[in-house]
């Protein structure tokens, strides 16, 4: 008796949901297959040549694409100093950030991590002319951090290394 309960019920939501299908078009709902069509054209299915693609995008488990992934580094050192024209003393500390295929992406934040005291060194040379301006509003701190992630870039340029950096944050500053 259960089963008659249960079994009759269970037909009559499938059957109403296959009819329903059937005779109503609907964009929302339903199976989605791509359409599929094989014209010979190899440019269509293999839009990039094959020599052309990263080999640090391949999963090397699965042979899938991996998507990019944003990895960062928080630099050790606490920046400190006097702001120039007043008798304030600044800290700051900084993280910089990457988006590049997560392989990569790992590599090259390792790479960073190796080279940080030469990567401290190109910060403070920025930082070096800070002002107050610079500390105390919004748009200040984005240009001294555009001007930190370009010049970091171009020290990495410099040494033969891909300029990954895409972001640069102040993650912690103090005027006293």
């Amino acid at each position: 008796m259960f089963l008659v309960q249960a079994a009759v019920p269970a037909s009559l939501v499938f059957i109403v949901f296959i009819v329903a299908h059937l005779f109503v078009e609907n964009e929302g709902s339903g199976i989605y297959l791509p359409e599929t069509s094989w014209d010979g054209d190899e440019e269509e299915v293999f839009p990039v040549p094959e020599e052309e693609i990263d080999l640090t995008r391949i999963d090397p488990e699965t042979g899938g694409l991996l998507p990019d992934k944003y990895n960062y580094l928080k630099v050790e050192n606490v920046f400190s100093g006097k702001i120039i024209g007043s008798e304030k003393l600044f800290s700051l500390e900084v993280a910089l950030l990457t988006k590049q295929p997560s392989i990569a992406s790992d590599l090259f934040i390792s790479a960073l991590f190796e080279m940080e005291a030469d990567i401290v060194k190109e910060i403070t040379n920025v930082i070096l002319e800070v002002e107050l301006g610079q500390l105390e509003s919004v748009d200040g701190r984005e240009k001294l951090t555009g001007d930190i992630r370009d010049y970091v870039n171009e020290y990495l340029e410099g040494e033969g290394m891909f300029p990954g950096i895409t972001e640069v944050f102040i993650i912690n500053y103090n005027v006293i």
